[in-house]
């Protein structure tokens, strides 16, 4: 008995070191994927975050607004990544305002700060995180914004999308 009642405190103490292992922001292997590290499958259902846009049609050079959210007060943000695609290959560059400690813009692909991800987020987290994407320069495309995000390190959502967004030159 005391064997199989260490042998559960093991798995479940692992099991909080593997999911808590991540609580200052994405690691760069989900960059590609987006599936976080988690070392569980992530949801099959619908997410309950959106991802809104401030516009849906902007010029290259142009900054956007950006806000996910949880759609009831219940669905926190306990991690997130976000990044703005073109096919496959993130573009574009993303920027926080000085008051949001929930969120930071990293590096994923070939450009400087071409994703968002969190930093290490208190309590439940908020309801909603907002910052800034600007378009490339001379970008003339379509651009989906992917996101994953997290209720916590055991329930999250990979790779949803958003409404198109239309840069032109």
């Amino acid at each position: 008995m005391a064997f199989r009642y260490l042998t559960v405190l093991l798995v479940l103490s692992s099991s909080a070191v593997l999911i808590n292992a991540y609580s200052k922001g994405a690691p760069k292997e989900a960059c590609g994927d987006m599936v976080p590290q988690h070392h569980v499958d992530p949801q099959s259902t619908p997410a309950p975050y959106e991802l809104n846009l401030s516009k849906n049609h902007i010029k290259a050079g142009e900054t956007i607004q950006i806000t996910l959210k949880g759609k009831e007060a219940k669905d926190k943000i306990k991690g997130l990544l976000v990044q703005a695609r073109v096919g496959q290959t993130p573009i574009g560059k993303f920027s926080v305002p000085a008051n949001n400690p929930h969120v930071q813009a990293i590096n994923c692909g070939n450009g400087a700060y071409d994703a968002l991800t969190h930093t290490k987020i208190q309590g439940d987290g908020p309801q909603s995180v907002s910052f800034s994407w600007t378009a490339p320069k001379e970008l003339a495309e379509t651009v989906t914004f992917y996101y994953t995000v997290a209720l916590n390190g055991g329930v999250f959502w990979v790779a949803q999308t958003s409404e198109k967004l239309s840069v032109s030159a």
